[in-house]
């Protein structure tokens, strides 16, 4: 939608007696609610504009016909002001829709999304949809952008944070495009991000989480839910963070036995994201034979404090486990290509990684059990050149030790599927 003068000339012959055109914007650029769109597709705009009489607002549409314009629809509006008026194609792409904010308080408005029918304005919005700022756009999905446009709400919760939800009306009601989550929620992600570096507070880390999850870094959100909960009242409850956390990472946390305590571990799932290169280096180093079905769950870790994580792999298929346990490997990488560092059989998730080191390298403790054998924990040292292979032949954790560090590839196996070697 776009302002022109002659518009606003045009809109103020048609008003009331005493009405006047509403203007809208942040001062200095503070400008008149009128401008021309094609509402109804015929490719000649409409001219539309909101004006205050007697107190209330009101939304005009004038068309033209017979070389002059008429007054095609008059509705009411809500609130006492609007902070938001344009239009996109919302509903389909080949169509505009008006958009407009009504201001119903200091820091809140009331959505509007007006279709052109052939009874007039209808809007598509049933009942009050409430919001402190708003985003209109067409979200890059992962197929690109498809032409037409999402709704970002950011509903104003306490100091600078925000909830924000994205809509897309489909089949006469507004949805949430999940789809559209994972480019959308970086620009909150920033958002939150630059928040934290001028203010350490326990709900910007909350919402920061929230941004993770829906663009799909569940490691980042995870260590955010942590920072969120080391506050003394954290939000918006420690209940709610400490369910985020078992959804983000639904795993089966390690009992106290054998004189061993596992209460300071932290659990963290594996990585979502496929890595083609790493897949190519497993094919290489076990040698899968094709139509295999292996998955793999891998977490990236620095084992030696160099600043350069290492990429621990779980591996999970016939091909590659046993009774004992399953397949597993620790690569570098160097220059953009994996080198493998470790190799392991007879290994269980979740796997350990203990704030021990020995040689420069956190040791690597494996529950041992299957195959005829007395489970035990056992403790995998750094030898200078790598872990030892086969940890049902190492040294056992000692009763009486307090294991702290971090488990890693902790995933519930029977419910996340890991990522499938093509």
């Amino acid at each position: 939608m776009w302002y022109r003068d002659d518009a606003l000339t045009t809109i103020q012959r048609f008003l009331p007696p005493t009405a006047k055109v509403v203007e809208w914007g942040a001062a200095p650029n503070r400008r008149p609610a009128v401008g021309l769109v094609d509402l109804d597709g015929d490719d000649s705009a409409e001219i539309v504009g909101v004006y205050d009489f007697r107190g209330e607002h009101y939304l005009t549409v004038l068309k033209y016909y017979e070389s002059d314009w008429y007054v095609a629809d008059t509705v009411k509006g809500k609130g006492y002001n609007i902070t938001s008026f344009g239009a996109a194609p919302i509903k389909v792409r080949s169509r505009n829709n008006l958009v407009v904010g009504w201001q119903v308080g200091a820091i809140w408005s009331d959505l509007s999304i007006y279709e052109w029918t052939e009874d007039g304005l209808k809007d598509l919005v049933e009942g009050n949809k409430y919001y402190s700022m708003i985003d209109v756009e067409d979200v890059e999905g992962a197929e690109g952008r498809d032409g037409v446009y999402e709704l970002a709400l950011w509903k104003h919760d306490t100091g600078d944070a925000y909830k924000v939800e994205v809509y897309r009306f489909r089949d006469n009601q507004f949805v949430l495009p999940e789809d559209v989550y994972a480019y959308y929620f970086r620009k909150v992600e920033d958002y939150y991000q630059r928040l934290l570096q001028k203010k350490d507070s326990t709900t910007y880390w909350y919402y920061l989480a929230d941004a993770q999850i829906k663009t799909g870094k569940r490691q980042e959100a995870l260590a955010s839910i942590e920072r969120a909960l080391a506050f003394d009242y954290p939000y918006p409850s420690r209940e709610v963070l400490m369910a985020l956390k078992r959804n983000l990472c639904p795993y089966e946390p390690f009992k106290n036995q054998d004189g061993i305590d596992f209460t300071a571990l932290t659990y963290v799932c594996s990585e979502t994201e496929r890595d083609v290169r790493l897949e190519e280096a497993l094919k290489k180093e076990f040698q899968l034979p094709p139509g295999e079905k292996i998955r793999y769950f891998y977490n990236k870790i620095d084992l030696n404090n160099d600043g350069n994580p290492e990429v621990f792999v779980y591996l999970v298929g016939s091909y590659v486990c046993g009774t004992g346990g399953c397949s597993g490997a620790i690569f570098n990488q160097k220059n953009g290509e994996y080198q493998l560092l470790s190799r392991f059989s007879l290994v269980r998730n979740p796997v350990i990684i203990s704030s021990t080191k020995t040689n420069g390298y956190r040791d690597i403790i494996l529950y041992v059990a299957g195959g005829g054998i007395e489970s035990f924990f056992a403790r995998l040292k750094f030898d200078g050149k790598s872990y030892p292979m086969n940890p049902s032949v190492q040294s056992k954790v000692e009763p009486g030790t307090k294991v702290e560090g971090v488990a890693i590839a902790a995933d519930d196996l029977a419910k996340s599927q890991g990522i499938v070697i093509p």
